[in-house]
């Protein structure tokens, strides 16, 4: 099974390339809002790069949010081309569960922040015993503050985001082979999304609370 994993959520473009179960090739830089211009060029180099075709894709991965709004549409756009045109399978993988899997050796609470404008940022909880993540809430869009009191019950937490903050991990941008992991689970499970029916994940305020412990 070769998977191709993108995401485009952030100011940083990633992309990476699972051939077998085995990572081939990736690609995680910061873009400056050129996603656009560099989406299909890199996908084609990387494609070359692991001695694949694009034909020979099984499964597009794709980061789908919630995150910059503009750089989401891209990636999507780009996917639901490619897997109508190849007739290929798709599966959306939420980028607070990306960003969250970079603090997993981490134990105990952590929370990616990612910035939602209007004094509001998007948020998740997920518990680690070093190992093992697991995600405890539902995906939040609140105020930084209130946010910070649903999280005051815990000893400790580890943040990531691109919140201007020092106690924020700086290494946390969303990589493209974590997308290429989760995204082969879900493969797995068969947890496929019509090209028709994939859409950027949007949150809105009266769908979000903390449902976890």
């Amino acid at each position: 099974m070769n998977i191709l994993a993108i995401d485009t959520s952030t100011d940083y473009l990633s992309l990476a390339i699972l051939k077998d179960g085995r990572l081939a090739a990736k690609f995680h830089k910061k873009a400056d809002r050129k996603h656009s211009m560099l989406l299909v060029p890199t996908i084609e180099k990387l494609v070359k790069k692991a001695k694949l075709s694009i034909g020979r894709i099984d499964c597009f991965a794709i980061s789908v949010g919630p995150g910059s709004f503009t750089g989401l549409r891209i990636g999507v756009t780009v996917v639901k081309g490619l897997a109508y045109a190849l007739s290929k399978k798709i599966v959306a993988v939420p980028t607070l569960d990306v960003i969250a899997d970079n603090a997993k050796s981490i134990k105990g609470i952590i929370c990616p922040v990612l910035d939602a404008r209007k004094n509001k940022v998007y948020a998740s909880l997920y518990k680690s015993d070093g190992k093992i993540i697991k995600k405890i809430s539902k995906y939040l869009l609140l105020p930084m503050e209130e946010l910070l009191k649903k999280l005051s019950k815990y000893d400790k937490v580890t943040f990531l985001g691109d919140m201007e903050n020092n106690n924020f991990d700086k290494d946390w941008h969303p990589k493209a082979e974590v997308v290429a992991r989760l995204g082969a689970k879900y493969y797995r499970d068969k947890k496929f999304v019509r090209a028709e029916d994939l859409e950027p994940l949007y949150l809105y305020s009266h769908e979000c609370d903390v449902t976890g412990k």
